[in-house]
C-alpha cells in the first residue's frame, strides 16, 4: 500500500467513525483529533518478525499518551506495510478534542493481507463501544464518554475506600 493510500484510508475512517458515533451517541464530536495507540499485546512474541517486536518499544513508551494524526502515520506505516487490522473507536470527546483509540494488530503486512480494504478504510475499521444498558434501549442515544466516566468512577471509589480505611 502506498503511503498516500494509507493516509486517504485513515482520513475516510475518521469520517466513518464520526458518522457512526453520531448515529449512536448524543455528543457533539470535535474534529480536533488526538489518538491513543493500543497494540494487540504489549510483550515480545515469537510469532512476530524482529522489526514487529522492535516497534513494541516505541508503542510501550506511548502507552495512554495522545498523539497526532501525523504521528499515527509515522508509527503505523512502515515501508509499504501496515498493521493487518486496526479497530478504531472514540475513547472520549469534548467540544475541544476527540480522542480516538486505535487497537491494532502487531503484524505488519502488505496490502494483500490487510483487513477492511473492501470498506475503503483498510486496515482501519470504525467501531462504537456500547454500554450494556444501551442494548435494552437501542433506540436511545448514549454518551460517547460512558466508558471513560465509568473508569474514573471506579478509580474514585477505590481511592475513597483506601481513604476510609486509613482514616
Amino acid at each position: 500500500m502506498t503511503k498516500e493510500k494509507f493516509i486517504e484510508n485513515f482520513k475516510l475512517l475518521l469520517v466513518h467513525l464520526r458518522d457512526l458515533t453520531e448515529e449512536f451517541c448524543f455528543n457533539d464530536i470535535s474534529e480536533n483529533y488526538k489518538f491513543v495507540l493500543e497494540p494487540s499485546e504489549r510483550n515480545v512474541s515469537g510469532h512476530l518478525t524482529k522489526d514487529e517486536n522492535e516497534y513494541l518499544k516505541t508503542w510501550n513508551k506511548l502507552e495512554n499518551k495522545e498523539i497526532s494524526f501525523e504521528q499515527v502515520i509515522e508509527l503505523l506505516y512502515k515501508n509499504g506495510k501496515t498493521p493487518k487490522w486496526a479497530d478504531c473507536n472514540i475513547k472520549s470527546s469534548t467540544l475541544d478534542k476527540t480522542v480516538v483509540k486505535i487497537f491494532f494488530s502487531r503484524q505488519f503486512r502488505d496490502e494483500s493481507e490487510i483487513y477492511y480494504l473492501e470498506r475503503g478504510t483498510g486496515p482501519f475499521k470504525a467501531v462504537v463501544n456500547t454500554p450494556y444498558k444501551s442494548i435494552e434501549n437501542s433506540s436511545e442515544k448514549f454518551d460517547v464518554n460512558w466508558k471513560e466516566k465509568l473508569e474514573k468512577s471506579k478509580i474514585k471509589n477505590i481511592f475513597s475506600k483506601i481513604k476510609h480505611f486509613w482514616f
